[in-house]
């Protein structure tokens, strides 16, 4: 049971949607900890970025298929850390995940922290033809599966049988070829921002995965420079 000034935290909070302690304190002239004390009760997540300052009350966030959620550049996980949010995620993959795909999610820098992660024997890593490297979960049979599955997916497709970017579905290719042709002359960034906006969450890494895999970088060059 919340006491009068902890249900004043609550009910701040769910108005101002995300705050730091630093905030929440100095709103109220409450101690450390009676701030948690609230939060505690209520429930909350702490963000895996900004150096887990930021508080979000538990019932607010609606995550995506990742367990994933941010508020405008604060992010947050029902799986809880950064470190934690990494395995789940690797864990969860059924093909694993790479580097670039970890980030494209997440959002923020995660190379470091990941081979830490294999250092430590959390989770495990696999070359991949080239230059990358897939992250595994821990249990070998786990593993063994999701590297097969991944190295299915590295096998060139049936002759006459069409290819997509890797990691991005069919409705998410023409959602992305759709706004090129709207906005043109755009970069990833932007037009992955546009997409956002439209209420369709597709990021500029996948962006960037149609333009190469398209060659569309080319043809736009070609087109401006015949313009």
């Amino acid at each position: 049971m919340l006491t009068e000034r902890e249900q004043k935290v609550v009910n701040w909070l769910m108005k101002r949607k995300v705050a730091t302690m630093r905030h929440l304190r100095h709103q109220f002239k409450l101690s450390h900890m009676t701030v948690i004390r609230a939060l505690k009760k209520h429930g909350y997540y702490t963000s895996y970025n900004h150096n887990a300052s930021y508080y979000v009350l538990q019932d607010l966030p609606v995550f995506n298929e990742w367990g994933l959620w941010s508020y405008r550049s604060v992010r947050f996980s029902q799986h809880g850390t950064l470190t934690q949010t990494i395995v789940a995620l690797v864990e969860n993959a059924p093909a694993g995940l790479t580097v670039t795909e970890l980030e494209e999610r997440l959002e923020v820098k995660v190379a470091n922290l990941a081979s830490r992660l294999v250092h430590d024997g959390i989770v495990q890593r696999e070359r991949l033809p080239g230059r990358q490297a897939v992250y595994l979960a821990s249990d070998t049979k786990v593993g063994s599966r999701q590297y097969e599955k991944r190295g299915k997916r590295l096998q060139p497709p049936p002759r006459g049988s069409a290819q997509l970017p890797e990691a991005c579905s069919p409705t998410e290719v023409i959602e992305i070829l759709r706004q090129m042709v709207i906005a043109r002359d755009v970069s990833a960034d932007q037009l992955a921002r546009q997409l956002k906006n439209r209420g369709v969450p597709i990021t500029a890494g996948k962006v960037r995965r149609v333009i190469e895999h398209y060659a569309l970088e080319k043809k736009r060059r070609s087109t401006r420079s015949r313009g």
